[in-house]
């Protein structure tokens, strides 16, 4: 849902719809594409992805190893490809770039660098070089901050596409956001947040409704980016287990 449509409204007109679809195709996959593919180069993204339910997620997981790239080989792409890095040395870009080429011609879709957390906000100079990898591997470059990691990246951009929500969002609205450009990756409780929807182009918020959540969760969400940015606003609103994850997620574009 674009937020230029009231969260009600939106309900209203999913509902007349019949709703929004769950199960492996996902709320707007199709085919037997999966909705990403997940590659982890590393230990620490490797313990990230293991803390997901892929499956659930009608995800493929990607596991690290030295016959990493003939396996990417044999697989059909997601219609997200993450790409989780552990170091953004130039090896560790050359790979993922490499990696995303191979998805790509095995009919993936739109790639995502996922790079290590900063403890902080990025300044200017680590924005800049955030955008320099973003054209070099020629992937959506995002930057989880604080708290926020590899695993949030993925239920931020997957569960709006795969899980069951009375508001939900088309394939389309989420494949639009993932140009070649840096991205910041917040959780919801992160006070800096509001300093980067300053400087956003775009933003992408997943409010993770838990079966006690209210429409008035989505309102609030709505508020509090309104009130930091005019930029065009895509908020999701799936369905998801009481589970110890986030209550929501924000990617912010630049």
């Amino acid at each position: 849902m674009v937020a230029r449509e009231a969260p009600a409204r939106a309900l209203a007109d999913a509902l007349a719809r019949g709703g929004f679809r769950g199960g492996r195709a996902g709320a707007s996959n199709s085919g037997m594409q999966p909705v990403g593919t997940v590659v982890a180069f590393g230990a620490a993204p490797t313990r990230a992805a293991a803390r997901l339910d892929l499956p659930s997620l009608s995800c493929d997981a990607v596991p690290f190893g030295d016959d990493l790239f003939p396996r990417l080989k044999q697989l059909h792409g997601g219609a997200l490809l993450f790409l989780l890095a552990a170091s953004e040395d130039d090896p560790s870009l050359a790979a993922a770039a490499k990696a995303a080429r191979i998805l790509r011609r095995r009919g993936g879709g739109a790639a995502v660098l996922v790079l290590p957390p900063s403890p902080a906000l990025p300044g200017p100079q680590a924005r800049a070089r955030l955008s320099r990898m973003a054209a070099l591997t020629e992937c959506c470059a995002l930057r989880p901050v604080g708290a926020a990691s590899w695993e949030d990246a993925v239920r931020c951009l997957v569960e709006p596409l795969s899980v069951f929500g009375l508001v939900g969002v088309e394939r389309g609205e989420v494949l639009d956001l993932l140009q070649p450009r840096g991205a910041l990756l917040h959780l919801w409780e992160d006070p800096s947040l509001e300093l980067a929807l300053r400087d956003a182009r775009d933003v992408l918020v997943t409010c993770r409704l838990r079966p006690d959540a209210a429409l008035a969760d989505l309102d609030a969400a709505q508020m509090r980016v309104r009130a930091a940015t005019l930029a065009h606003l895509v908020l999701a609103g799936p369905e998801v287990p009481d589970d110890d994850g986030p209550p929501a997620i924000a990617a912010v574009f630049l």
